[in-house]
């Protein structure tokens, strides 16, 4: 990855994200002038290149990453997006009986936003294993990430079936899709790899660190990847966080109530439900399949609310202090 910055492409960068953040967080004359002014930027975006490295301060942190990364905008759009992960690692940081450090996992890692996340909530207290199947994004996580010496990053494809050969797609979110059909034009080196249990992958730094938490974003394959680690989850009862998309559940073959399933199995019957932008929708415990079956409609019938964020513990009183954080968060 260069190090050189392209001037051009971090101004219309840092143009096109203020824009956003006005065109919906402003009045409707100011709205439209944004959304016009849009229109005209982005072919200059295109031109100075969107996957120029870029920087932006995302979580407190100066973070280098693609100029096409939706992630700044998204954040001036919707402050609290991605706060309950902070709140969540926060919390289990409080809960800690003994001085150890924490250690999370972070399968879909990105560009390593996450660390810089739970940094800012709970500074100095965690290990990372950072896991990103993009090289390009991988590499980012590492740059972002050289003076830490508590982030490790792996560049590698978690899911349950080891050894299958599988492939990224682009979709427009920060994060690309894994799709296991192989397409006739294949892609390209750095797009595609084999899966690697979560088990598999993890082991070393489990063996160094535990595991306290593992936060899994890979758009739709999510339930895949908690499959892959069953060794983990069942030793070290870590909390979870990920995302509960079921129209891309769907598209990986996947369903809510089959990854329920699995977690109630392994004892995991306490979960915590935030909306896409960051605010407490509600709780519940050992849901049952109409509690699911309505998650799902809500999602289809909202499309504002694609998907839920998930926190899940094996624990009640982890799930409580986590409500109880992200309340006393909103009066400060």
């Amino acid at each position: 990855m260069a190090d050189s910055r392209s001037g051009f492409a971090q101004y219309t960068f840092d143009a096109k994200v203020r824009l956003q953040a006005l065109s919906v967080r402003s009045t409707a004359p100011v709205r439209m002038l944004a959304h016009a002014a849009c229109r005209v930027l982005s072919p200059l975006a295109r031109i100075a290149g969107e996957d120029s490295p870029v920087t932006a301060t995302v979580y407190g942190k100066l973070l280098s990453m693609p100029a096409k990364h939706p992630l700044p905008a998204t954040m001036a759009i919707f402050p609290q997006h991605n706060r309950p992960l902070g709140l969540a690692a926060k919390a289990l940081s409080q809960l800690k009986i003994s001085q150890t450090s924490l250690a999370a996992i972070d399968v879909g890692a990105n560009i390593g936003d996450t660390v810089a996340l739970i940094e800012q909530h709970s500074p100095n207290n965690w290990h990372y294993l950072c896991i990103e199947p993009d090289r390009a994004n991988a590499e980012f996580c590492i740059a972002n990430h050289a003076g830490n010496n508590r982030v490790s990053v792996e560049q590698v494809f978690i899911g349950e079936d080891e050894g299958a050969a599988v492939w990224l797609q682009e979709d427009g979110r920060a994060n690309p899709t894994t799709k296991r059909d192989i397409p006739i034009a294949a892609p390209t080196q750095s797009r595609a790899g084999k899966l690697v249990r979560l088990d598999t992958a993890a082991a070393p730094f489990s063996m160094n660190h535990g595991v306290d938490l593992i936060k899994v974003d890979t758009e739709g394959y999510d339930f895949h990847v908690l499959r892959s680690g069953p060794i983990l989850l069942n030793k070290f009862r870590p909390a979870l966080y990920f995302e509960l998309f079921p129209a891309m559940l769907r598209e990986a073959a996947d369903s809510v109530q089959a990854g329920f399933d699995y977690l109630a199995g392994l004892g995991y019957l306490h979960f915590v439900f935030f909306t896409n932008q960051g605010d407490l929708y509600c709780t519940a415990t050992s849901p049952d399949p109409t509690f699911l079956r309505a998650l799902d409609s809500v999602t289809m019938r909202n499309p504002a609310l694609p998907y839920f964020d998930v926190f899940a513990s094996t624990r009640k009183d982890v799930c409580d202090s986590l409500v109880i954080e992200n309340i006393e968060s909103l009066k400060r």
